[in-house]
């Protein structure tokens, strides 16, 4: 090794020393870039020279965290800069905010360390998680947007565990929290059918997240036990759950309105939809009477009051029961207990607010 290399080498330790000697466990420091700039060299170099302190545990090097203090006494892993990082897409959703709310006030409350971050793309979340130190857990809510495999490989190098609120990605190792929507269709489907309904319509989205193409896959199929298949009808509004507006449904409506302001159908299905006034208004716009010459069932949350207004028999999960599981599954991945990742279903509820009547089927 030439020796103007092997003085850098040791100009570079004696910084390294007296950096880590002043600062404690967790701290970073400049990133190996930013070093080699600082003393002029290459990056074997920075190396070379950040090796000792790397192999007796005082310093450790992460893609994506870079160069972090460590107590060589603890273990790795043990380096946490919180309990539970929160990564959110951001949403026009009230419900999926109010989750995050309430989740963070109860932890917060039990003396937890949390941190919440928004983000409006993928390339901005990984542009943050690869300045992130490590968490014990992070809790993920996409919002059915696709979650890539690098966006996975980026939350799994800044957390232990990850916690998905959703079951629209399973199959991954990873705790998913939600509502099997498909299951919540088909029973109110049956109770329209019980009701004597035989012509149906399904208002939703038209995304292809995995959970809303499945829920659209399921009425088709149901609709195959009506007298006649032909009955069922599907409308797709090209818009995410919670971004659907009055505008939204009054056009895929309305085409389908006779000269007397009928629809073809009897009873409505309609999930996505997240603030009940927008069906309600939509609907009175249209002159339908809801509850009366119109029967509706919402797929929602069943204790969300904006989302039913009380005017609409919902069909669904229970907020307070998710955010019971939500905290459940975060507590013990944040106290690191050794158990494999699963996905938990929440209970399926039918709550009636006058909005679904029984029709003559002779």
């Amino acid at each position: 090794m030439r020796k103007g290399t092997e003085s850098k080498i040791e100009a570079i330790r004696d910084w390294l020393d007296e950096r880590i000697d002043s600062g404690e466990a967790g701290d970073r420091l400049p990133n190996i870039k930013t070093i080699m700039r600082s003393f002029d060299t290459a990056q074997r170099t920075v190396q070379h020279a950040l090796r000792p302190a790397i192999e007796d545990g005082r310093l450790r090097a992460r893609p994506g965290a870079g160069l972090i203090i460590c107590n060589p006494q603890q273990p790795a892993d043990e380096s946490w800069e919180g309990d539970l990082l929160v990564l959110y897409r951001i949403s026009d959703s009230r419900l999926a905010h109010n989750v995050l709310q309430e989740m963070e006030a109860r932890l917060k409350s039990r003396g937890l360390k949390i941190l919440q971050i928004g983000y409006s793309s993928e390339a901005q979340a990984l542009d943050v998680l690869g300045r992130m130190g490590r968490f014990k857990s992070c809790l993920i809510q996409i919002h059915f947007e696709v979650i890539s495999i690098a966006f996975l490989a980026a939350l799994r190098r800044c957390s232990r565990h990850i916690i998905v609120d959703g079951v629209s990605a399973v199959g991954i190792d990873a705790d998913a929290i939600g509502t099997n929507w498909r299951e919540a269709l088909s029973v109110a489907f049956r109770t329209l059918q019980q009701r004597g309904h035989q012509r149906i319509g399904f208002l939703t989205s038209a995304h292809d997240a995995r959970q809303i193409a499945m829920a659209r896959r399921e009425f088709r199929l149901l609709c195959r036990w009506l007298p006649d298949p032909d009955q069922g009808y599907l409308l797709e509004i090209d818009k995410l759950p919670g971004a659907i507006q009055i505008d939204d449904v009054t056009s895929a409506l309305a085409p389908l309105q006779s000269p007397d302001g009928d629809l073809p159908f009897t009873a409505l299905i309609a999930w996505g939809i997240v603030e009940g006034f927008v069906l309600e208004r939509a609907l009175t716009d249209l002159g339908q009477d809801i509850g009366n010459g119109l029967s509706v069932i919402l797929l929602g949350s069943t204790d969300f009051q904006s989302e039913h207004i009380d005017r609409f028999d919902v069909i669904g999960n229970s907020h307070q029961q998710k955010l019971d599981v939500f905290e459940q599954v975060i507590s013990r991945r944040i106290a690191l207990e050794d158990l494999p990742p699963q996905v938990h279903y929440l209970n399926i509820d039918h709550v009636l607010h006058g909005s679904v009547i029984s029709i003559d089927q002779d």
